[in-house]
């Protein structure tokens, strides 16, 4: 079992859990365990494993690796050859709790205020005097695991004129002024959240509601937009390692005993040095609940030209305005070939002699040890 599986598994216990949080962190518990079922493999050499199945939980720290390198070998392939920029927008410390109490709302008022912002300003003529495209990431976590709901965004350096007849390239150093941008995306973001609680939508007392967005709207919405360091690639990487978890890896965590754990964090503001942070096991899995999405809910989003409904055909369109000499080859996307597991004694693949039935019971922690390891898994088998 992991060490964020064996904190969820107490974590279970606890009495104020609701149904979303309960499943999440019984998912997490039982990834990679008997219970989660798996499979048997032999060698030729006589060498013998035994490998459980994943939760698949896009909370889960463990999970999605292959789903991860697959999204970011697609989004590589999408790459235009212009600059690309790094856009970063976050909002004050006075809506957190806003926030919690309306996730959704919140979440998605931040993904259409940022997208309307950057579409409007860059299509302003004293500007770019085009129309953008790009992705965006929702992160609601810092290195603590301090709730911290902010987006990123990946745009490349130009857009489309207003007559979708030509590539206006943009300054290679600089893409709009963030003052600028800065001041539009809290008016849109404000305005938005405004609307929702005149309709009702938002759950809190109304009074100090307005309150927080009067105290918000006296504060600087902090936007930045630089050059990615080494490049869009270096980005998507880095971005790609959040993309398909939350919170914290597993890397991280250093142990969790006595109803303890301790894991690293990065202070920046000390010149990038690792240090570790010692948490009760209940402050921890409460710090990490906070950043569960709501069911349904996608942290991955794109915008203008680069919109999901025609991504593909408008992007490959947008690549020969730029350089309209390229050539584009249709081609099925290309999937990453699945690593088969090796023998570590002889370097052969393994075989799969069986698989073990998922199980339909909820297994204890004893349990849970006995079978994880013990000399034998206790598990329904199927031939």
């Amino acid at each position: 079992m992991s060490k964020l599986g064996t904190i969820a598994l107490e974590a279970l216990s606890l009495p104020y859990w609701g149904a979303h949080e309960n499943a999440v962190l019984r998912r997490i518990a039982d990834c990679k365990t008997p219970r989660m079922g798996g499979n048997d493999r032999d060698c030729k050499c006589g060498h013998r494993e035994v490998h459980y199945n994943s939760c698949r939980d896009r909370h889960c720290p463990l999970c999605q690796g292959a789903a991860r390198a697959q999204w970011v070998n697609d989004r590589l392939e999408e790459l235009l050859p212009t600059p690309y920029f790094h856009v970063v927008f976050t909002v004050p410390h006075e809506l957190m709790t806003l926030a919690l109490a309306n996730k959704w709302i919140f979440y998605r008022a931040l993904f259409v205020s940022a997208h309307e912002s950057l579409l409007a300003v860059c299509a302003n003529p004293e500007n770019l005097g085009a129309r953008v495209g790009g992705l965006s990431v929702l992160h609601t976590w810092n290195q603590k695991l301090a709730y911290h709901p902010h987006l990123h965004c990946i745009v490349p350096g130009g857009g489309v004129s207003p007559d979708g007849s030509k590539w206006i390239p943009g300054n290679p150093g600089y893409l709009v002024s963030v003052k600028r941008l800065s001041a539009v995306f809290r008016g849109k973001f404000l305005s938005a959240l405004e609307k929702a609680l005149k309709k009702g939508k938002l759950i809190g007392d109304v009074e100090n509601i307005r309150s927080d967005l009067r105290r918000a709207a006296g504060k600087s919405f902090v936007v930045y937009a630089k050059q990615p360091f080494g490049g869009p690639e270096q980005v998507l990487k880095y971005l790609g390692r959040y993309t398909h978890r939350v919170g914290i890896s597993e890397e991280r965590i250093i142990s969790c005993e006595n109803s303890q754990v301790k894991f690293s964090w990065l202070d920046r503001k000390d010149g990038q040095t690792r240090k570790v942070m010692t948490l009760t096991l209940e402050d921890f899995i409460r710090k990490f609940m906070l950043h569960l999405l709501p069911k349904a809910f996608r942290k991955i989003r794109y915008f203008g030209y680069m919109g999901n409904r025609h991504r593909k055909a408008s992007i490959e369109g947008v690549r020969k305005l730029i350089d309209p000499t390229a050539v584009t080859e249709s081609s099925p996307p290309e999937l990453l070939p699945r690593e088969p597991k090796l023998c570590p004694h002889c370097g052969e693949p393994l075989r799969i002699r069986r698989r073990f039935e998922k199980s339909k019971y909820r297994v204890s922690r004893g349990l849970m040890e006995i079978l994880t390891h013990g000399p034998e898994p206790w598990v329904k088998v199927t031939a």
